[in-house]
């Protein structure tokens, strides 16, 4: 039986000089350093004692998430788990993908929303037209995974220029692997075996996925990132459209699944859950032709040996969880070690100790907006 937590208020009284002190040092000392004589201490002070919180076990309220589809399995578990010693609690988790889980948390419909990236500059704009503060938590880290067939013998690594030559939208159209052929050979790059039929299957544009995967991979050809010269030819930086989209994962996978040389793209644990369960295979992955084709697994994903990781964030409405002590219990639930043993049960990768750290200092000292992270 899991123990009850104590509450959120009267954690919050003992830790609450503790929150400030570390978040001044982690958060820049040096700013604070001054060549001015220092002014007498003020005079000591009684500091007003709030009233007594209501124990987790007693909270009553609904909370609503929404977001990333990726996150969802985290998220889900540990809503499920606290519900268990908070049973006047009820929490719903959707799962639309993390850009419309962006509108819906900055339009106050949901308090918490779940992101497989950073929230976009035209996400945070919108959250201050609407007068939402949001503290940007880190969760864990996450391998965009390339899945194919079983069947699909003839391939086994793809570089990030492989991968521009299939599916940007330079390769709109294509139908067969070989029609890539055309493209890399301007590189002397992979010419694909004749006769395997192309069917491209992924993640829609209301997805942290689908931006993530733009991002890491066909922006990082189309700058130059994976040993090409961007000066000898022109560069898309876009995904083509005519591939088949999905905000579901199983939906990808069921894809996958059904033609003998697809390949497409999910989050690490819905292609390890899909490769055991004989519907997917792996891809490994290589930056550059020629380079090291690395296996994803919790060990490289976690290290950023694979070079498609990213991680995974949860925002909450700043308003929302001082007004209610069940948002407020439930996040300090997500932090704690109990919460956090989610993210490997479900397959993700957990954060290192410094970002662990910060994460929980992040919500500690209740710290707002952007710039808390960096993902360069």
């Amino acid at each position: 039986m899991t123990s009850p937590l104590p509450s959120s208020r009267t954690r919050l009284l003992s830790m609450g000089l503790t929150a400030l002190v570390v978040a001044v040092v982690g958060f820049g000392i040096d700013s604070l350093k001054d060549d001015t004589e220092p002014a007498a201490a003020p005079a000591a002070t009684t500091a007003p004692v709030e009233e007594e919180a209501t124990p987790v076990g007693e909270l009553a309220s609904e909370i609503a998430i929404s977001g990333s589809s990726t996150v969802f399995p985290i998220v889900q578990l540990q809503a499920e788990r606290f519900e268990e010693i908070a049973p006047g609690v009820a929490i719903s988790v959707d799962n639309p993908g993390s850009g419309d889980g962006a509108q819906l948390f900055c339009r106050g419909d949901v308090q918490i929303t779940n992101a497989s990236r950073l929230f976009k500059p035209e996400e945070v704009a919108l959250c201050e037209e609407q007068g939402i503060e949001f503290i940007e938590i880190r969760r864990a880290v996450d391998g965009i995974t390339l899945i194919t067939s079983p069947a699909n013998a003839e391939i086994d690594c793809v570089s990030f220029n492989d991968l521009y030559a299939l599916v940007s939208s330079e390769a709109q159209g294509f139908e067969r692997w070989s029609d890539a052929n055309e493209i890399t050979a301007e590189w002397d790059g992979t010419q694909f075996p004749e006769g395997l039929e192309l069917d491209v299957f992924g993640p829609g544009e209301e997805s942290g996925t689908f931006d993530s995967f733009g991002e890491i991979v066909i922006e990082a050809v189309a700058k130059g990132k994976t040993g090409l010269d961007t000066e000898a030819r022109d560069f898309v930086e876009t995904v083509r459209a005519d591939y088949s989209s999905s905000p579901n994962d199983n939906t990808i996978i069921e894809g996958i699944s059904s033609t003998s040389h697809s390949i497409g793209w999910v989050g690490f644990a819905f292609a390890v859950e899909a490769a055991e369960a004989g519907d997917a295979k792996l891809l490994q992955v290589a930056v550059e032709d020629g380079g090291t084709c690395v296996t994803p697994t919790e060990e490289t994903i976690g290290a950023a040996v694979f070079p498609v990781a990213r991680f995974l964030y949860t925002y909450v409405n700043a308003a929302a969880a001082a007004e209610d002590e069940a948002i407020e219990a439930f996040v300090d639930y997500m932090l704690s070690d109990e919460g956090l043993a989610a993210v490997s049960e479900v397959g993700y990768v957990d954060l290192n100790g410094a970002d662990s750290a910060r994460a929980k200092t992040v919500w500690a000292a209740r710290l707002t907006g952007q710039g808390q992270w960096s993902e360069d």
